[in-house]
């Protein structure tokens, strides 16, 4: 498992930590851009080498289609409340730049 620096916990504590702010960023994100949130969770799995890695996806509902987002956040790299913020900054960039709303009844989802 890789060590993240003093105080920020093992794993869990820092996933526990990411979810509180990241679902504030992400609703607010629908609320201003006309999303609906369906979910957000994080999952771990296993990297390469076998240690520990924790991705976080969301799942919403924008310009009638319906965007996966997935994003590491463990190892982590910043504070998780930073990396909360960086988290629904790069999806709100890409909601905005790679999806095109459909003609027709599309119902693939968009990964993002």
């Amino acid at each position: 498992m890789t060590d993240a620096p003093a105080g920020w916990g093992g794993p869990q504590e820092y996933t526990d930590a990411f979810l509180r702010p990241a679902r504030r960023a992400v609703q607010d994100l629908c609320e201003r851009r006309g999303g609906e949130l369906e979910s957000l969770t994080c999952e771990v799995v296993r990297g390469a080498a076998g240690e520990v890695v924790v991705a976080a996806t969301t799942v919403m509902l924008f310009r009638g289609r319906r965007c996966v987002f997935r994003r590491g956040i463990w190892p982590p790299s910043h504070p998780a409340a930073t990396r909360a913020a960086i988290y629904a900054s790069v999806l709100e960039e890409r909601l905005m730049t790679r999806v095109v709303p459909q003609l027709g009844d599309d119902a693939s989802p968009v990964d993002l």
